[in-house]
């Protein structure tokens, strides 16, 4: 049975199932809850700098920017093949790159104005304030990397974004052997706020999942996209997964199948991370279940799977979802049974 034929054929009862499926509670008022997210725009401030006075700039800089300056200075744009770069060295050579000048003056034009994401990171940050009360709302800034990253975080106190990683697929820069298009889709403005709540939401539970198997990875990354979802409600699953509209549609529609193949397979406890990594990490199709699936389907699985368990426990809270780190008892108590056409 292969995934987009079985696809076509249901198209159009996948798309009843579809709102049933990707079902979520209503979402909590948050209207009560005051935050003020302003964002830095670390990256004029950085090509702003009088190179001359590079050093009294950098003190300046650091002033400003206790955490996230030396973030990128050391580590961001540091060469880690020259463990003799200092930080001075490592912003002169940037600031000094006519290509990564040129990039900046892409991002300005742009990005020019910013006022619809700080808006946007505003609602995203009431919901993380309802969801996670105790934490503080961190500081905002973008920075240009040249690349190298496109949203993060620094503790519970910084978030970062990297606009320039959010210039459009079709941006030249994006070289295709580095980035290919399944990638390169997902480099608009659409997504700028699904990235950083993807690096916020791993950042609550930590870096790395509790143990090796696929059902780990699953449960791991379906708990991530579970709290993305809860802090941007109302957005679509398949801008939350990156996945085309008919992929998701595919999903829904191959829900069952999947989980069989992964079942019959045998994959659902096996640690052998090259045997299944297609299913948990990008990539454009996951042929270990089915040619056409789309990569990380299963994590998209994984998703599915907290939602049964939010059903059975209603009660649970996003911590409590997140502290249950047994994925065994997790599925046990979760009963899941996937979708299935009739």
């Amino acid at each position: 049975m292969r995934f987009l034929k079985y696809f076509t054929l249901a198209l159009t009862f996948a798309a009843l199932q579809s709102c049933d499926n990707s079902e979520i509670e209503k979402a909590p008022d948050v209207s009560h809850i005051e935050v003020d997210i302003r964002i830095d725009r670390f990256e004029q401030d950085l090509f702003g700098m009088d190179t001359t006075r590079l050093a009294e700039e950098m003190d300046r800089l650091r002033g400003k920017y206790p955490e996230l300056f030396p973030l990128f200075t050391e580590t961001i744009i540091h060469d880690q093949t020259n463990p003799k770069e200092t930080p001075e060295m490592a912003l002169s050579g940037f600031l000094r790159s006519a290509r990564i000048r040129q990039l900046n003056d892409t991002v300005q034009i742009v990005y020019s104005n910013i006022a619809t994401l700080e808006k946007e990171l505003n609602q995203l940050f009431r919901y993380y304030r309802y969801y996670f009360p105790d934490k503080p709302v961190p500081k905002v800034a973008t920075v240009i990397s040249e690349f190298g990253v496109d949203a993060f975080t620094y503790g519970d106190q910084l978030c970062g974004i990297g606009l320039d990683m959010f210039l459009g697929e079709n941006y030249p820069g994006y070289s295709p052997d580095i980035f290919p298009a399944y990638i390169r889709r997902q480099f608009n403005d659409k997504y700028i706020a699904i990235r950083l709540a993807k690096t916020i939401a791993q950042n609550t539970f930590g870096d790395t999942p509790p143990g090796k198997s696929l059902l780990d990875m699953m449960l791991y990354n379906g708990k991530m996209l579970y709290i993305v979802d809860k802090l941007l409600p109302g957005t679509p699953d398949s801008l939350i997964m990156g996945y085309t509209s008919d992929q998701m549609e595919g999903c829904i529609a191959n829900e069952q199948a999947v989980w069989a193949r992964i079942l019959d397979q045998k994959l659902l406890y096996s640690t052998d991370f090259g045997e299944f990594r297609k299913l948990v990490t990008p990539s454009p199709n996951a042929p270990v279940v089915f040619q056409e699936a789309p990569g990380e389907i299963g994590n998209w699985l994984g998703w599915q799977i907290v939602k049964a368990y939010v059903k059975r426990n209603p009660n649970a809270s996003l911590k409590d979802i997140i502290a249950q780190a047994d994925a065994q008892k997790f599925l046990e108590s979760a009963r899941y049974k996937p979708q299935q056409l009739k």
